[in-house]
């Protein structure tokens, strides 16, 4: 019923509600895992997934199938015995759960996953790491399209990329084990306004070694806020 959702349209005596392909596709992959993991497949990516786990949730997203054939999806947080329900969850687990369900038992090398702002309701040090994250996935052969607004994720992005031009000998400290993107296997592109208001301009951004990162225009707006707090103050001050 989920996958059929988007031919509603074709005639008028559907009754199922409308989806979108994309929904539909996400949902009616969801329902199958509960089959999968009862049948003991689709282990998928185990070594990223649970990276993930460890390092972002504190905890593992756990899958199992209920009696009518549906799959239940549950958080254990680390040192617990027992299990929360996904959506009791906290937002963060609750957001990065699908990902992981998805590298775990959906995915597979050669395939395209899509992201649409992972930063949601993650703190800045998460998205950080976040980034590390898929960048060892892409290195494992599944390639990322994601889309962002926040520049902790183009920064760590531009760090991992810019990282490639150190010989592996050369890293020293925290630099040892970053997973390090070559200039070729990623690419930035800029969605900005067309003055008309009529659609937008597609750019695509270098990395800019001399300043750092991703040209996105991010700085401007973070002196524009500074510029208006040493306004106030200056007026403070007469």
């Amino acid at each position: 019923m989920v996958s059929l959702a988007p031919m509603s349209a074709l005639g008028r005596d559907f009754t199922i509600p409308n989806f979108s392909g994309v929904l539909a596709d996400f949902l009616s992959q969801l329902l199958i895992l509960g089959s999968w993991t009862a049948n003991g497949t689709g282990d998928g990516k185990s070594k990223e997934t649970h990276a993930i786990e460890e390092r972002m949730l504190f905890g593992a997203i756990q899958t199992d199938q209920s009696a009518p054939g549906f799959p239940n999806f549950s958080y254990q947080p680390d040192g617990w015995t027992g299990h929360i329900p996904l959506m009791n969850s906290s937002s963060m687990v609750s957001e990065l759960a699908p990902i992981v369900l998805y590298l775990r038992h959906i995915v597979e090398i050669g395939d395209v996953l899509i992201i649409e702002e992972p930063e949601s309701n993650l703190h800045p040090a998460m998205q950080v790491e976040l980034v590390r994250q898929l960048a060892t996935v892409v290195k494992s052969g599944i390639r990322i399209i994601l889309t962002t607004h926040s520049e902790w994720v183009l920064d760590a992005l531009a760090n991992l990329v810019h990282l490639s031009d150190l010989d592996n000998v050369d890293r020293t400290g925290s630099l040892e084990d970053e997973p390090a993107l070559a200039q070729d296997d990623v690419g930035v592109w800029l969605f900005e306004p067309q003055p008309d208001g009529l659609g937008s301009c597609v750019k695509e951004l270098p990395l800019d070694v001399e300043e750092g990162g991703f040209a996105t225009g991010y700085a401007q707006i973070a002196r524009l806020t500074y510029n208006q707090w040493a306004d106030i103050e200056n007026l403070l001050a007469r």
